[in-house]
């Protein structure tokens, strides 16, 4: 009996022994596989750090370079910008052509700025010269012309440009040729022939052109048109018996001038047409050509 019991108590304690040795391998299996767990997460964080360390530190380098980055990149806008700003060969040349007549308008503008101001817009002078008179239908023989010269004498204010006005004032002789028939009669009155002289104050006024003239004015061709108010101031003593109150006292003259001018020296022809005639009766609208030589300041 106590064999048996003897028996029973050490197959007892070693099934107790076996459990204990079992519990003890299961346990530390677990705790391995735990281990091992742990370990493979904490690598894992470890990885996880180390990137998120890696990621602070690549942050932490774009900031320091982020001045460097904002240089490139303005860099970049601006070859952009430049490259917009590229045009095409035909474009420059059309901005090169159109700078170009800008600046000749510019000068062109400036030089008759300049020229406006160094123009010589008013003129004044003196002349003289000779007349041959006659009268409107009658004709003049060759023999006869030198009775009909007259001489003049004048002064004038010019102004205005290639466009200009003149106005003066002129004492000029005329000689006239005056005919009377006679009666007809033997012992009558015979037919008269003769000139009279007479002397005439003139009020010309001109709107004239220049053709072509110099840089300043001063020298130039002119063609002018005009008209003026003539009365007469005396008649010499005459076989007609005439004299002032015979006369229109005032008659008006169309006028035409071709003028050249040399510097101060002129030199105009003139042509007047009388209007109406200078005697109350008979016909004797005058017509005079004239040419003067002059002087201009």
């Amino acid at each position: 009996m106590k064999t048996l019991s003897k028996i029973t108590l050490l197959a007892a304690g070693i099934c107790s022994t076996s459990l204990v040795f079992a519990q003890q391998n299961s346990y530390n299996d677990r705790y391995d596989q735990y281990d091992r767990s742990y370990r493979r997460d904490d690598r894992r964080d470890d990885r996880r750090f180390d990137e998120r360390f890696d990621e602070r530190r690549d942050f932490n380098r774009r900031t320091q370079d982020e001045p460097r980055y904002n240089n490139r990149y303005e860099e970049q806008r601006g070859n952009s910008r430049q490259a917009d700003r590229t045009y095409d060969e035909r474009d420059l040349s059309r901005a090169y052509d159109e700078g170009y007549e800008d600046g000749q308008r510019g000068q062109k503008t400036s030089e008759r700025q300049e020229h406006h101001q160094n123009y010589k817009h008013f003129t004044f002078g003196v002349y003289a010269g000779a007349n041959s008179t006659r009268f409107e239908g009658e004709t003049v023989d060759g023999k006869d012309l030198t009775g009909r010269l007259g001489y003049q004498l004048g002064f004038f204010v010019r102004g205005g440009g290639r466009i200009y006005g003149q106005i003066g004032a002129e004492y000029l002789t005329s000689s006239s040729q005056f005919f009377k028939p006679g009666d007809g009669q033997v012992t009558g009155v015979k037919d008269i022939t003769a000139n009279i002289n007479q002397r005439y104050l003139h009020i010309p006024a001109y709107i004239g052109v220049k053709v072509a003239q110099s840089e300043r004015g001063v020298s130039g061709i002119r063609l002018a048109l005009g008209a003026e108010y003539a009365t007469p101031l005396g008649t010499d003593k005459n076989d007609f018996n005439l004299g002032n109150a015979d006369f229109q006292a005032a008659t008006i003259n169309g006028l035409a001038g071709l003028g050249f001018d040399a510097g101060p020296i002129m030199l105009d022809f003139v042509y007047h047409y009388g209007f109406a005639d200078v005697l109350s009766s008979g016909n004797s609208k005058r017509r005079i050509l004239g040419v003067n030589l002059g002087f201009k300041f």
